[in-house]
């Protein structure tokens, strides 16, 4: 019996929210090949196997979706022209098309990342800018859409090896998340108390102006955080 294919295509919040690497893992799940690729708008789903591996994919998708995820709409047609027989399931590379887009906001540390963050053997360890599929910066990093890592602030930190591979992982928790960085190759968090040093470091001169704001700790004393901004024609 020849496979039948369908294309799906997903509305709604389903950029940044892990919706992606939860179509790849699910079609694995059902037995179901095909492609996921960010259109934008929506998601772009083709789906090709058994009537019944088809119908059970199609119920978890919305059934089971990333928790942070909101499906407005789904759109399903059965693919009449001929098409080639998908070996296995692929996230692809996005393409931008006009329409309403919907982008989750930046979302809190998960349970599983804190765990880590507070495990001294973890190398994850009191990493401040900790995440994964399930939570992290989203919105406040976005440059432009569909929501892929060169198009966000993260473009400018090449992933290591080990990121590298939680990212390509199937199984990891990290897989297709877009800011996944560590200690490593992420960027990093400091405080800086000689100002005068930190704008000059930084290129920014003397006459720079800087938004300095002092921030009471805890009893031990006070640190002063300061945030150097650029004027003129930045």
């Amino acid at each position: 019996m020849n496979p039948q294919t369908l294309d799906i295509k997903i509305y709604g919040i389903v950029q940044g929210v892990g919706f992606r690497p939860f179509v790849a893992r699910l079609a694995a799940a059902c037995g179901v090949t095909g492609s996921v690729c960010n259109k934008g708008p929506y998601v772009q789903i083709f789906a090709q196997g058994t009537d019944t591996a088809l119908a059970d994919f199609r119920l978890k998708l919305e059934m089971e979706a990333p928790e942070r995820s909101a499906i407005l709409k789904v759109d399903v047609r059965p693919v009449t022209s001929a098409q080639a027989v998908y070996e296995g399931f692929a996230i692809v590379e996005s393409a931008r098309e006009r329409g309403d887009i919907f982008v989750s906001p930046d979302i809190a540390t998960c349970d599983s990342c804190a765990a880590e963050l507070r495990d001294p053997h973890n190398r994850h360890y009191l990493h401040p800018f900790i995440n994964c599929t399930a939570c992290g910066p989203r919105l406040t990093i976005l440059e432009s859409m569909p929501y892929d890592r060169e198009r966000t602030s993260m473009r400018e930190f090449a992933m290591c090896d080990t990121c590298a591979q939680e990212y390509t992982d199937q199984q990891s928790r990290r897989y297709d998340a877009q800011p996944v960085c560590c200690h490593d190759c992420g960027p990093e968090l400091y405080l800086v108390t000689d100002f005068a040093r930190a704008r000059q470091q930084l290129g920014l001169g003397d006459t720079a102006g800087a938004e300095v704001a002092d921030v009471a700790a805890s009893a031990t004393g006070i640190v002063e955080v300061a945030a150097a901004a650029k004027t003129g024609a930045d």
